[in-house]
């Protein structure tokens, strides 16, 4: 009886140990949704502006679009990120928050109406969030790369490119991390591409 009641405190030691480790290894996010807020505090523009997703990029057979990864410190994958909202559609969301507080009456579109007087058209967009969860946090690396075209009266301006990368890690509020990361690095593309569209635009 003796042995049995030692087996079952040691037992009952290594569940606990167990519970503890469990519940000290880094919760994190497997779906990411896109809460933005727009930067921009100044107007320039005006008029009617047709901003253009033609969405290239199918999302997979669940109906979502994989953005990145999740692994363990030891480099093993562990989960998919998804987002329900494709790469250019994030990013057309995003603009069309940004370029409306600019002044333009910014109409979300596939395909503009012929020789529109103003067109952005996203040609490109890749979003990638990593993270790796560690025993007590979240690291987190977000790459945004963007390419557009700005057109006036049907016919192409200019082509632009654009790239942010940000990283960060979080012991609290972890399963948020990878969501702040998308919105943060999402707001440096839009720092570097809203006012060369409204320059090109307004010239």
């Amino acid at each position: 009886m003796k042995h049995f009641t030692i087996r079952r405190r040691n037992l009952l030691a290594l569940g606990l140990m167990a519970l503890l480790i469990l519940g000290g290894c880094a919760t994190y996010s497997r779906q990411i949704v896109l809460r933005y807020d727009p930067i921009t505090t100044s107007r320039f523009g005006g008029g009617d502006l047709y901003l253009i997703n033609a969405e290239l990029q199918p999302p997979t057979a669940s109906g979502a679009w994989a953005i990145g990864n999740t692994k363990n410190a030891e480099g093993v994958m562990m989960d998919t990120l998804w987002s329900g909202v494709s790469p250019a559609g994030l990013v057309q969301n995003a603009m069309n928050s940004e370029l409306s507080r600019t002044g333009y009456q910014v109409i979300p579109a596939k395909k503009a109406p012929d020789l529109s007087n103003k067109v952005v058209e996203i040609t490109e967009a890749t979003v990638n969030v990593d993270q790796v969860s560690k025993l007590s946090q979240i690291n987190a690396n977000c790459t945004i790369r963007i390419s557009l075209t700005v057109m006036k009266n049907g016919a192409p301006v200019r082509k632009l490119h654009y790239e942010a990368k940000g990283s960060d890690l979080s012991i609290k509020d972890r399963d948020r991390l990878a969501e702040t990361m998308l919105r943060n690095t999402m707001q440096d593309v839009m720092r570097q591409a809203v006012p060369d569209i409204v320059g090109i635009l307004e010239q």
